[in-house]
């Protein structure tokens, strides 16, 4: 190397230490965001699921019979004959 090898090994050796402080830092900082989201996660309530949009309702085409009043029968009677 010339004479050059102390400069080269060192530049090498400062570069190795910064890159390993600098991925320990991540990492730390990673799980304390990752403890931070969970944290928040469990403390948030529960969303609702967003109501379905044209083009789910055009898709889906059954329809609810059990509310239609050809088919709704009085209280207490479930056998179904409807007078």
């Amino acid at each position: 190397m010339d004479g050059h090898g102390g400069f080269i090994w060192s530049s090498w050796g400062i570069a190795l230490v910064v890159l390993t402080i600098l991925i320990g830092i991540s990492l730390k900082s990673m799980r304390s965001r990752e403890r931070e989201l969970a944290r928040m996660e469990a403390e948030a309530p529960r969303r609702r699921r967003r109501r379905a949009t044209e083009t789910d309702t055009k898709t889906n085409t059954k329809t609810d019979t059990a509310t239609t009043p050809e088919t709704a029968t009085p209280a207490g009677d479930n056998t179904g004959d409807n007078q």
